[in-house]
């Protein structure tokens, strides 16, 4: 990515990430005046994406990695990644972690996103977070994602319901149950 006059003089923001259990590795390195600084980059040919207002989540699948990209007004504010399992059953989701987010220094406004894997026979996944919004995913060849708006409250940042479709029926889970990144630090 070329870097260019503007983007050199512009203030390296600090960005949160907020999450318990977060099950990715994120950067949030923003562009800088400091010579050879990361730039991150977005993913360009996502599998799945969803925006809500100026915020937009990409996923994509390398190899056996899931990578994804969050930007806010087009600028890549996170980037990060997370093995993929397999031997998922049919009619089982997983998430990678708990809901995570991203605080705008900029505009004020807070995120919510989470990620996860779904069997073949899931056919719609639904993030219900702590605060009670519900969020239908993008879900395309066993990947979901989702982004929402988020409140002040800082319990939105942790575990989610997750709701999902298979042709049995809807069932219910918390992310504290499918959670494979909290399972593999156990």
């Amino acid at each position: 990515m070329k870097t260019t006059k503007s983007m050199a003089r512009r203030l390296t923001a600090s960005a949160a990430i907020i999450g318990i259990g977060f099950g990715v590795t994120a950067t949030t390195t923003a562009a800088s005046s400091v010579p050879g600084a990361d730039v991150q980059t977005a993913v360009i040919s996502p599998l799945v994406s969803q925006s809500v207002a100026n915020y937009e989540g990409k996923w994509a699948v390398q190899g056996g990695t899931l990578v994804e990209s969050f930007q806010e007004n087009g600028e890549v504010v996170s980037t990060g990644s997370t093995s993929l399992r397999t031997g998922l059953p049919a009619d089982q989701i997983i998430s990678f972690g708990y809901v995570a987010g991203f605080g705008s220094a900029a505009t004020g406004q807070n995120y919510a996103q989470l990620s996860g894997q779904a069997g073949e026979d899931v056919t719609a996944v639904r993030v219900i977070s702590a605060s009670g919004t519900v969020t239908e995913t993008t879900l395309a060849d066993g990947i979901w994602g989702a982004v929402w708006l988020a409140g002040s409250n800082p319990g939105e940042y942790s575990a989610a319901t997750l709701e999902f479709d298979t042709p049995a029926g809807t069932r219910t889970v918390s992310t504290i149950d499918v959670d494979v990144i909290a399972a593999d630090q156990r």
